[in-house]
Parts: C-alpha cells; sequence; structure tokens
C-alpha cells in the first residue's frame, strides 16, 4: 500500500532585519511575549515607536529599540519602510535651508505616522529633548554602519598559474629548529 504523503507546510519568514510598529497590543494576554521580557513590553507596546528585528530564534523574534531589546512570538504589527538609523545613535541634523537648527544630537526617538506612512525622528541634545520632530531628509548620521552581506559576491578559489618551465624552490626544512 502507498504512503500518503501530508502536504508540505510552508510557513512565511521575512528577511530580516525589518522594522514595523505595535500600534494596539495584538493579542488578549501576554501568552507572546518571552516571560523574562512582559514588564519591558508593557513599557514600550503600544506605540508608534519603531522596532527593528533582528533574528528569528525558532520561537521568538528578537526586537530592538535603541539599546533595549526583547523578545516576542510571531504577533500582529504594521511593518515599516527600513531605516537606517537608531535610537541612540548622534546625527547632525541639517540646515534644510535655514529651517532647522543645526547641531549635533543623538536620536531619543522613532516613531511611525500612520496617516502618512512616514517616519519622523525625535532628537535630544546635551540636556533638552526638541520639540519637533524631524525626517530622515533632515539628518545626517555622523557615523556610517556599513555591513557586509556574507555571500553577496562570489570569489573563485585562489589558483596559481606557474607555467610548467619554472624551476621551484624546496623550502621543507626552513621552519624547523634541527
Amino acid at each position: 500500500m502507498p504512503e500518503t504523503q501530508s502536504p508540505a507546510v510552508s510557513s512565511y519568514r521575512p528577511e530580516l532585519p525589518d522594522w514595523g510598529a505595535y500600534l494596539r497590543w495584538p493579542s488578549d494576554d501576554d501568552e507572546w511575549i518571552h516571560p523574562q521580557d512582559v514588564e519591558v513590553v508593557r513599557r514600550l507596546i503600544p506605540s508608534r515607536r519603531v522596532f527593528r528585528r533582528s533574528q528569528w530564534d525558532g520561537q521568538y523574534y528578537h526586537l530592538h529599540y535603541g539599546e533595549t531589546r526583547f523578545r516576542v512570538r510571531p504577533s500582529m504589527w504594521v511593518r515599516v519602510p527600513n531605516i537606517d538609523l537608531d535610537v541612540g545613535q548622534q546625527v547632525e541634523l541639517l540646515s534644510c535651508q535655514q529651517q532647522n537648527d543645526p547641531g549635533i544630537y543623538r536620536i531619543a526617538d522613532i516613531h511611525f505616522v500612520p496617516a502618512s506612512g512616514q517616519i519622523e525622528y525625535a532628537l535630544k541634545g546635551e540636556e533638552l529633548k526638541l520639540k519637533r520632530k524631524f525626517s530622515r531628509d533632515d539628518l545626517r548620521p555622523l557615523h556610517v554602519k556599513y555591513q557586509l552581506r556574507a555571500g553577496f559576491y562570489e570569489h573563485p578559489p585562489a589558483t596559481a598559474n606557474i607555467p610548467d618551465d619554472v624551476e621551484l624552490l624546496d623550502v621543507g626544512k626552513l621552519t624547523s629548529s634541527d
């Protein structure tokens, strides 16, 4: 009797990292949150904060908001466009035709604006947080983060093209101490 195969179960896993916001509490309970992270998540969600989802460990996604990290099970969130800045990062506020007071600031918050679908950045100086929010076009990172992607380029293995008529030097015993 032929064996019947169960239909293949496919699951969607997003390409990481990706960014999103929890505008609403995704569930009636806390079961979707790692037990050690419930207090942190309750402090941050729901909100317009933009979180970076960086890793899937088989059960939980690992999310970041600046230095704050927490783990959640797959849950409903609003995916937002990828961003290249992070909470706590130093940026230069550009003058933008004298509309801004230029200077060096740190990103205090990153928020998603549902009505426009845009990202806005709150900045803080040494001791004060600026009242106005800014777009990415108003900011220039002080330090550019380069990230190499493994396997992006294929490199052929190194080979030696030594002609047959070249005399080779035998260095077999140069490293031994006799």
